[in-house]
């Protein structure tokens, strides 16, 4: 660890040091104004999660910093995308290089198309297959409104996971449909084109129960840019329990969206036009419970993305840019958690994925390039002592063109008491070639079938990412004064990095531009420090505060000389949640970001800030719960943002919500 990154590790645990103080100060000035809840009460609401090493555990056993959000938070956000959601969760931040296509990663700037960060829906990975791997587009199939939970993972997890889970993990869980039996309606209205609709019907009981849910939602993007958004979605789950034992769950669903791309209507890189996509998928699960500590849970799963995306090239005649495609994945699992003695748990587990796609533009053929993979998992979890928690995990596959790659986890907790755990461990992870990455070969012709450009030419020699983590973690709880904070203090060291390199092309080596192909060119060093502090001073008020802290090295002095992709040195978000008197909600989320680049120093972000206000009054008509909102997002007003080049702006929305459950 170099001089500069102690530095800021030095720095950013002054911060936090300053952040504890003043919120131990606030409770201490603050807590006799109401009493404060028990600790039976308190550690009663302790969430149990599933994220870290698939077995279920109290939040802070588990082996990683884990943050987790509910249906009422995501409602009383404000958010309209999952994408907003994520800015809820330290070292996330929400992006996307226009406005149609939101996404969110942890170190976004390094991971702008969300390669690099699995999400998982009901436990169906959501990347896509036909183009860069990302998982922005897979991350709208699912509407806000049918999610029960999230849980983040922040940090590498490819012992759980696999190749995908290098950043993070982002599993969201959806209401089970007999929690959902009724009607819903959902409208939504406001300037730059927001407008949006949802509806849902529930019927059954616990014994069986099935939901649909259909949405429209539209938007005009940026300011400056041309990305007007239209997304639709469908959405059916259906959920059995032909017996005591047996748990079964049925999922389908489609999205379709519509966007704007391009940055003017005569640039030969990327001209104004209209993108379609379709994403579909099918799943299925069964779990039975073996015995009262064991459990046998089975799933499959299908997703297909269709990619439309056509333009002119502006000046030459005949010349067409086409990225259109489409992916197929086929995913199958079969895990099981078992209770070795009083003191030993274990999940294992096995399974299998085919994943292919098809696109005589991408891949100059008409078959379908692919892969397969097959795995073998398993965590064990040893609780030497009441206050020692030992877990190890390990993620063996075989993915059919790169070989065989492994991914250890080593993580161990102390709990001196109940309210307090210290977290230490290393992960090993990490991401294998997409098919692009492998296989991509575009060529663009003229009108007469002469070769104007070779823009790829993958080789097929790119070799798997590999990132290493190690991370000391602290989770502590004060019931008495209703507060908890979660701290992450890491260094990750990443090599193999996949960037673009350029080569004469093989097909005319007289071409005056240059074949691209992917390699693994570089490496890099990250450390920082994140926390996250939740306070309930009283029973109406629940205040949030996150700070994220990096320092990033790249290896290349040129490219760190060129601040290519630097993620904000700091980072803040501050949330309040107050209920005010006749049950009005109201909720305000200011964010600050650090200078950063999403590209290069071309789009250096300098500081910014960002306000969303949100206030709610909820009430009925007849036996109809209703509420009406009214959301506005960066109140101070517009602001740069992505391609700062461009002049593209986020720019200040308000809007009206109401919302209607029969």
């Amino acid at each position: 660890m170099g001089p500069l990154s102690v530095l800021c590790v030095r720095r950013a645990c002054r911060h936090l040091v300053l952040g504890l103080a003043w919120a131990g100060l606030t409770v201490v000035s603050t807590q006799a104004a109401e009493r404060a809840p028990t600790e039976e009460d308190y550690f009663a609401q302790v969430p149990v999660v599933l994220t870290a090493s698939r077995l279920d555990q109290p939040l802070n056993e588990a082996p990683g910093a884990i943050t987790v959000i509910d249906r009422h938070t995501i409602r009383l956000s404000g958010a309209r995308t999952l994408v907003e959601v994520m800015r809820l969760v330290p070292g996330y931040l929400a992006g996307g290089w226009n406005g149609a296509n939101p996404l969110a990663s942890y170190h976004i700037p390094i991971d702008d198309y969300g390669t690099r960060n699995l999400v998982l829906i009901d436990g169906r990975s959501v990347y896509a297959s036909s183009y860069l791997g990302d998982t922005h587009r897979g991350m709208m199939d699912v509407m806000l409104e049918d999610i029960e939970r999230i849980e983040v993972l922040r940090g590498a997890n490819s012992a759980a996971y696999g190749a995908n889970a290098m950043f993070g993990v982002i599993n969201i869980i959806t209401r089970h449909s007999a929690d959902t039996v009724g009607g819903e309606l959902t409208v939504s209205s406001g300037d730059h084109g927001i407008q949006d609709r949802r509806a849902r019907i529930g019927v059954g009981d616990e014994t069986a129960s099935v939901r649909l849910s259909v949405g429209e939602q539209r938007d005009t993007g940026y300011l400056n840019a041309y990305d007007d958004r239209r997304l639709g979605q469908a959405n059916l789950r259906a959920d059995f329990k032909p017996s005591l034992a047996d748990d079964v769950m049925v999922a389908m669903g489609v999205s379709y969206l519509e966007g704007g791309e391009g940055y003017s209507a005569t640039d030969q890189g990327n001209p104004f036009h209209t993108v379609h996509t379709r994403n579909t998928h099918w799943q299925a699960e069964w779990r039975r419970q073996v015995s009262e500590r064991n459990e046998l849970k089975v799933s499959a799963n299908y997703m297909e993305d269709r990619l439309v995306d056509v333009a002119d090239v502006p000046g030459l005649p005949g010349a067409v840019m086409d990225y259109s495609g489409k992916g197929r994945r086929t995913n199958v699992e079969l895990q099981y958690k078992v209770t070795l003695s009083d003191h030993v748990r274990a999940v294992i587990g096995t399974g299998h994925k085919d994943e292919k796609a098809q696109s005589f533009p991408l891949y100059a053929t008409h078959d379908w390039p692919a892969f397969q993979e097959s795995r073998v998992f398993g965590t064990v979890e040893w609780r030497a002592t009441p206050q020692w928690l030992v877990n190890t995990g390990l993620f063996v596959g075989h993915h059919s063109r790169v070989g065989t790659y492994t991914a250890p986890r080593f993580m161990v907790n102390w709990m001196p008491s109940a309210a307090h755990t210290f977290r230490v461990g290393v992960t090993e992870s990490i991401r294998a070639p997409n098919l692009s990455e492998l296989d991509a070969d575009v060529r663009i012709y003229d009108a007469q079938g002469t070769l104007l450009t070779h823009e790829f030419g993958a080789t097929g020699r790119v070799k798997p990412e590999e990132l290493r983590s190690t991370e000391i973690g602290y989770v502590g709880r004060f019931p008495n004064q209703s507060l908890t904070l979660d701290a992450r203090l890491y260094h990750e060291r990443m090599d193999e990095l996949i960037k673009v390199s350029t080569y004469p092309s093989p097909l005319n080596p007289s071409l005056k531009s240059k074949t691209r192909d992917y390699v693994n060119l570089t490496g890099l060093t990250m450390v920082g420090l994140e926390y996250q502090v939740r306070w309930k001073p009283f029973g109406t008020t629940e205040l949030w505060l996150n700070q994220s802290f990096s320092d990033l090295r790249w290896d290349d002095p040129v490219i760190d000389g060129r601040d290519e992709r630097r993620p904000p040195a700091h980072a803040t978000l501050i949330g309040l949640f107050q209920r005010l008197p006749g049950d009005v909600q109201l909720s305000v989320i200011h964010e600050r970001l650090g200078g950063m680049t999403f590209r290069d120093k071309r789009d250096w972000m300098p500081f910014s800030h960002r306000t969303d206000v949100r206030l709610a009054y909820p009430f009925r008509v007849g036996l109809t719960k209703a509420e009406l909102a009214f959301t506005v997002q960066s109140a101070e007003g517009d602001r740069p943002f992505f391609l700062v080049r461009r002049n593209f702006q986020l720019a200040r929305k308000s809007f009206l919500t109401l919302r209607m459950e029969m």
